[in-house]
């Protein structure tokens, strides 16, 4: 009985502090402005929240890769959050101006819209490769493990 008593306390505490976070729906872009032929990431995440995810249309821009859902959930010192990313990879074959309408998310019944956002294509005479946001294939910036020469004498 003391058992239940306090799972059923835990998880009216749980769902309390769950539904005492708003929802936030925000988007967020790997530049706003990219040279002719990299590629744009979208990311569109929902925090303290879940629903249906709505994509836009996304009108001129082709797609390369996506979505990737990822999802956390953390308890920290009774602090519950929660949150889901959706991630587009993109690219274009025309310069100019490219506006991304909002995505929609459905949570009981209601819709929440993200805010629609600009990205500027630039000519790229010189085909020049922009670094992506989180560049994993060049450490550069990383120290180097340097062991030792000495030499090891086992006994």
């Amino acid at each position: 009985m003391k058992k239940q008593f306090i799972f059923l306390f835990t998880t009216l505490f749980l769902c309390k502090t769950l539904s005492a976070q708003e929802v936030e729906f925000t988007v967020n872009l790997s530049n706003d402005t990219v040279l002719l032929g990299n590629y744009i990431e979208v990311e569109y995440t929902i925090s303290n929240g879940d629903g249906k995810f709505i994509p836009p249309l996304f009108a001129g821009l082709q797609l390369i890769a996506g979505p990737n859902k990822s999802s956390s959930y953390s308890v920290i010192n009774g602090v519950v959050s929660q949150s889901a990313s959706y991630t587009y990879y993109f690219s274009t074959d025309e310069t100019g101006n490219y506006i991304i309408p909002p995505a929609e998310l459905e949570i009981g019944g209601k819709i929440i819209k993200s805010t629609p956002v600009k990205i500027y294509v630039a000519p790229n005479p010189d085909n020049i490769r922009q670094r992506p946001r989180n560049d994993f294939d060049d450490n550069e910036d990383l120290p180097r493990n340097n062991k030792s020469k000495k030499k090891i004498i086992k006994l």
